[in-house]
């Protein structure tokens, strides 16, 4: 069997896991420590992407430190969510309030022009993104067979176009069974908590054999880095407009940690009591510091392993294991990247398609009098039925 074989069934399993374990979590839903603060603080870290996995270690290894800045904001930020987010969770309860858009038309006169904007212009900017991450999936399975670029072709021959038709069902089923889109997700949340949990370990895991099995130890790689003819800029801010940039981007991530749509979702929306703010104000930056331990060691020791080789920075995390032949390593390291982007595209979907039923859908049906008569007692399927459908199409276009 192939290692592209394997590669494409660990896949498909690792997705038929998130299917159990939210299937599970719907099912024991009684169970104290599925609501408790630990998922929740842990359902945060969809904040971390494929980009964590992969653009991290490229950044740091062609930039240098700045790629901190995306986890120095929300670390910063946490200290004050007892502050600022419990304040957002509890005028989101009072007015029933489950998305950005919601809340930015609530704190304006509830103008629902201001809401549809909201959501064309978080629709618009998302979707893209959403994109990346599956483009994500595909460049780093292609690496598994050597190639240095996904090859193009029909999409039923692209397995990101299977892996995007399963997300969008476990969306449907787990995200977006309800009407009522207040109602707590227990069996997505969970899940996106697994996840969190398994990039973590993956990450790490890759962190420690890249430091201690490649190189030994931080002092050998950062001695050996020295010898790199750009290694003090990597290490430093840079020029005088280094500090400038650090500002505006740490202000930027400490901004996206609330109103980033899927934030304000695991944040807001799935927040069951305001006390769990209390473990996630140390977890959840806990969890930046340790999946960001190990990113410049082996942005570092890739460089250094692949001197005067043309690969991609982006590729290390996947390149060294494969290079040192440890295909299991780099499976595991892939699963770990393949769980970072479907864990954010399962909750920016949810997010999205309640933003559009809520700001876009329901508002035209209701102020078209035709439509809202000939829809008379059925408004809630009506509307049950277009925020799946609004999933598919979102994820149509980020596949495609």
């Amino acid at each position: 069997m192939g290692i592209e074989l394997v590669v494409i069934i660990a896949s498909f399993i690792y997705l038929v896991l998130l299917f159990l374990i939210a299937g599970w979590a719907e099912k024991n839903a009684e169970k104290s420590w599925l609501s408790g603060p630990y998922i929740y603080a842990l359902s945060l870290a969809v904040y971390c992407t494929a980009w964590t996995y992969y653009g991290s270690v490229g950044r740091a290894a062609n930039q240098g430190l700045d790629f901190l800045t995306t986890y120095i904001g929300p670390i910063l930020m946490a200290p004050l969510f007892w502050l600022i987010l419990r304040k957002i969770i509890r005028i989101s309860k009072s007015l029933r309030i489950t998305t950005i858009a919601d809340f930015v038309s609530a704190r304006y006169g509830k103008r629902v022009s201001l809401g549809a904007g909201v959501t064309i212009m978080c629709v618009l900017s998302i979707i893209p993104y959403m994109s990346i991450q599956l483009k994500a999936i595909s460049a780093s399975f292609s690496i598994f067979s050597n190639d240095l670029l996904p090859q193009k072709g029909l999409f039923f021959q692209d397995t990101a176009f299977y892996i995007t038709a399963i997300i969008g069902v476990f969306v449907i089923i787990f995200g977006s069974r309800n009407v009522d889109s207040s109602r707590k997700n227990m069996g997505l949340i969970s899940a996106i908590a697994f996840e969190s949990l398994f990039k973590l370990f993956a990450f790490v895991v890759l962190g420690i054999y890249v430091t201690y099995g490649v190189f030994n130890g931080f002092g050998d790689i950062f001695s050996s880095a020295q010898q790199l003819p750009d290694f003090e800029r990597l290490i430093s801010l840079n020029g005088d407009s280094g500090y400038t940039n650090w500002f505006w981007l740490n202000l930027l991530s400490m901004l996206a940690i609330i109103l980033l749509p899927r934030q304000f979702h695991v944040a807001v929306k799935e927040n069951r009591d305001e006390n769990q703010l209390k473990k996630a104000m140390w977890l959840f930056p806990l969890y930046l510091l340790l999946i960001n331990l190990f990113v410049i060691p082996i942005a570092l020791g890739g460089r250094l392993f692949f001197v005067d080789q043309s690969v991609d920075a982006d590729t290390y995390v996947l390149a060294i294991p494969l290079a040192n032949g440890n295909p299991v390593l780099a499976i595991l390291v892939y699963l770990g990247g393949f769980s970072a982007a479907t864990s954010m595209i399962i909750v920016s979907t949810s997010a999205l398609s309640v933003m559009l039923s809520n700001n876009l859908l329901v508002p035209t049906v209701l102020k078209n009098k035709y439509l809202a008569q000939s829809l008379e007692g059925r408004l809630n399927k009506f509307v049950l039925r277009g925020k799946q459908v609004m999933i598919v199409f979102m994820l149509f276009l980020a596949c495609f």
